[in-house]
C-alpha cells in the first residue's frame, strides 16, 4: 500500500507546486489609468511666468491633458502628464500690457519604494498687446533616497 500511495503523493505535491509557482508567474498585472480631457477651460489669478515677473493676471487657460499613471501591486508607481493649449491673460495693474499666447506643461514621476523622482517642464510662447514676445522655459527635478537626502532643482530661461 505504501507503493502505491507515494506516486499518488509525489503527483499531489506536484501538482500543488505547480499551482504555487503559476500562481505567481501569473501576478496581478499593473493597474493602468488613462485620462484624456479636451477643451478644458480654467480661468485663475497669477503672473505670466517669467524668471522674474510679478505682476497679476487674470489668465483663461483652454487646454488639452492627457494623464497617465501606471500602479504596480509591489507599491511601484509611475506616472506623467502633457497639458497643451493656448491662454488669454488680462493685467490686472494698471499700464501692465495683456498677453496671449501657447503654452505646453509636461509632468513625470517615478515612486519604486527606495526613491523617488520628478521632472516637469514648462513652456510658453506668445506676445504682449504691444506685440512684445514672451518666451519662458523652466525644468525643475526632484528626487528622494532611502537615506533621506534630497535633491531639487530647478532652470528657467525667459
Amino acid at each position: 500500500m505504501t507503493l502505491r500511495l507515494r506516486p499518488v503523493l509525489v503527483a499531489l505535491i506536484a501538482l500543488i507546486a505547480t499551482g504555487i509557482l503559476a500562481a505567481a508567474a501569473v501576478a496581478a498585472p499593473p493597474m493602468t489609468e488613462t485620462t484624456n480631457v479636451k477643451n478644458q477651460t480654467e480661468t485663475f489669478i497669477d503672473v505670466i511666468p517669467s524668471c522674474e515677473n510679478d505682476v497679476p493676471y487674470e489668465i483663461t487657460l483652454t487646454s488639452n491633458l492627457v494623464e497617465h499613471v501606471t500602479a504596480f501591486e509591489d507599491g511601484r508607481e509611475h506616472g506623467t502628464f502633457t497639458q497643451t493649449g493656448t491662454f488669454v491673460a488680462k493685467a490686472l495693474e494698471p499700464g501692465a500690457l495683456d498677453a496671449s499666447g501657447k503654452v505646453t506643461i509636461w509632468g513625470g514621476f517615478n515612486d519604486n519604494g527606495k526613491t523617488v523622482n520628478g521632472t516637469f517642464t514648462f513652456n510658453l510662447t506668445g506676445s504682449y498687446s504691444d506685440g512684445t514676445k514672451i518666451e519662458f522655459h523652466s525644468v525643475d527635478h526632484f528626487n528622494a533616497r532611502p537615506d533621506g537626502t534630497e535633491n531639487f532643482f530647478s532652470r528657467c530661461n525667459d
